[in-house]
Formats: structure tokens, sequence, C-alpha cells
């Protein structure tokens, strides 16, 4: 003999379902996220400058991060002779990172502002093209006055007399 029993409050509701309207919200908020990330992209890309130097550029503005990370915890940034050695001190760096043609990137300091250098592919000041040099983000052989003369002071006399 089966005895019925009465539906219980959980068999008796509805399954909750997202409405259409909740769907079609957040398919376009991803779907705006989306282009704007690609709108984004398209805004910071420089056609100019070569995969190396596109390379530099992003490591470059991740050791940025690494810097201002650094001036949370310590309420300052290194000094330029203490170079990278504090953020290796930190754990925030392992060594002293190398840009992308093998050369160590290079940290100036002028007043309260500091820069991170590569000096491109022949590792001089200036240049153009390959040898461009990239600094916080950009490229800088022509524009001279971006960098202050400090700031790319400790260039070794020699390889300034190399440069054509």
């Amino acid at each position: 003999m089966a005895t019925e029993h009465a539906p219980t409050h959980m068999q008796s509701e509805e399954t909750v379902r997202p409405s259409r309207v909740g769907r079609a919200l957040v398919t376009g908020v991803i779907l705006l996220a989306t282009a704007g990330a690609f709108a984004l992209a398209r805004l910071t890309f420089d056609p100019s400058l070569s995969v190396l130097q596109r390379q530099a550029r992003a490591e470059i503005r991740g050791m940025e991060g690494y810097f201002k990370s650094f001036h949370r915890i310590t309420g300052r940034f290194p000094s330029q002779a203490e170079n990278f050695y504090p953020l290796i001190q930190v754990g925030l760096l392992k060594e002293i990172p190398l840009d992308p043609w093998g050369r160590p990137y290079q940290y100036r300091m002028e007043g309260a502002k500091g820069y991170i250098i590569s000096y491109g592919e022949d590792g001089l000041p200036g240049g153009t093209g390959e040898a461009a040099d990239i600094i916080s983000g950009g490229a800088i052989s022509s524009m001279a006055r971006a960098v202050p003369q400090e700031a790319r002071k400790e260039v070794p006399e020699e390889a300034e007399g190399g440069r054509q």
C-alpha cells in the first residue's frame, strides 16, 4: 500500500533560474569590459617599437610596480646608489633584472623622481630604431628632454665615445 506524501515546501517551489534580463545585463557588462580592454590595448600599442622594445617597456612597467611596493613597505624609494638591491633585500626581486638584450636595467634618481632605463640594443644612451632607449615605459631617443641629463649621467666615458 503506497501512501501519498504531501509535497514538501522544496518540491513545490519552481527551480530558481536567472531571468532573461539578468542574463542580458551580465552579457552586456562582459561585452563592454572586453571591448574596453581591446580599446585600451589598441591605444597603448606602439607599432614603431620592435618586439624586444615592447618587452622591455612591459618589464619596466612591472618594475615600476615593484618600486611602488617598496615605497609602501619602507616609506621611501631606493637611492640611485642603492640601485635595485633594496628590492632584492625585501624579496620583491631575486636579482637585478636584465633587459631583452641581456644587459642590466639602469635605475636613476633625480630628486624624488626615479627612472628605470634600458639603453636598447647597443647599450648606449640615445640612439634610434632598435638602439632607442626605453625609459619608464616609453622610447626616448627622439625626446632627449624627457629624461633630465642628471638621470643619464652614469655612463662610462669610453661608452659615450664609442657612439657614432
